[in-house]
């Protein structure tokens, strides 16, 4: 059984897979084999080896605490109560050093310029706004990076980064390194009222301007009743995702993907 778990897992080595479905696959090889180590347990204790059954089971529930952090890891946003990983990951010394500084390269070079283009607002007075993005505006989106590629305001070269250092940023945080970074701010943004929709135009000045996404929500409220009983004005709007690496066996993996917007709104009483 277990040389059946070896071969598959050495088969995965030979594929370059997402990290997080490739770390799925191998919980699921994990569950296979504590299951069967489970059984082996079971089956000394019935043929009297007391002894080694119970150090088999006791080995099987442990690990079982372990899958079970895992699973809620790496198939759902949930997080575990009593979590004695990082206590675990400090007595074996902390991350590696390499996982370090990874993430402190990709958080050195992955800033964009920053552009206040809509002035400064009071932080208690933002909200996070929802998007949503049309294939259409989607285009537009794209059009903008072009046309702040080509303007030398946004460089799409993964923050300087190394294909190894890319390599272990993403192995250490087992998130996507984006060609983009973090993000960059479009430099004019504005809101229109279109057809009861709050559309969000933006580009490179106010004459290039083109819609890139309407707001569906305003931190938890629907964007009707937020603007029915506030004034709501655009703070900043950003551009997120796009072009992007991941790691693979030996190598980093790089695919096309959609770019987001995300933007924040501030708002006032209508009252007031």
């Amino acid at each position: 059984m277990f040389s059946i778990l070896d071969m598959i897992n050495h088969a995965l080595g030979y594929v370059n897979v997402n990290l997080k479905i490739k770390n799925q696959i191998y919980i699921a090889i994990g569950i296979a084999g504590n299951l069967y180590l489970g059984y082996v347990a079971i089956r000394l204790m019935q043929n009297g080896a007391w002894l080694r059954g119970l150090l088999y089971m006791l080995v099987f529930l442990v690990l079982i605490y372990f899958i079970v952090l895992n699973v809620l890891y790496y198939f759902t946003n949930k997080t575990a109560k009593y979590d004695l990983s990082p206590k675990i990951e400090k007595l074996l010394g902390g991350k590696p050093k390499e996982a370090l500084a990874a993430e402190k390269n990709g958080q050195q070079n992955q800033q964009q310029p920053y552009i206040p283009a809509n002035g400064i607002f009071d932080g208690q007075e933002l909200l996070p706004a929802t998007v949503k993005t049309s294939r259409a505006e989607q285009d537009n989106v794209h059009q903008i990076v072009d046309q702040l590629q080509a303007a030398n305001i946004v460089r799409l070269d993964y923050g300087g980064l190394s294909d190894k250092e890319i390599m272990q940023q993403a192995q250490a945080t087992g998130d996507s390194v984006y060609a983009i970074g973090q993000g960059i701010q479009i430099p004019f943004s504005q809101l229109k009222l279109e057809n009861h929709h709050l559309v969000i135009y933006a580009g490179i000045n106010q004459m290039d301007q083109k819609p890139v996404g309407h707001i569906k929500r305003v931190g938890l409220t629907d964007v009707h009743d937020a603007h029915e009983d506030y004034k709501l004005y655009l703070a900043s709007t950003v551009i997120t995702g796009g072009m992007e690496k991941i790691a693979g066996r030996n190598s980093t993996i790089e695919q096309a993907g959609d770019y987001q917007v995300t933007a924040q709104v501030a708002y006032e009483d209508r009252e007031s």
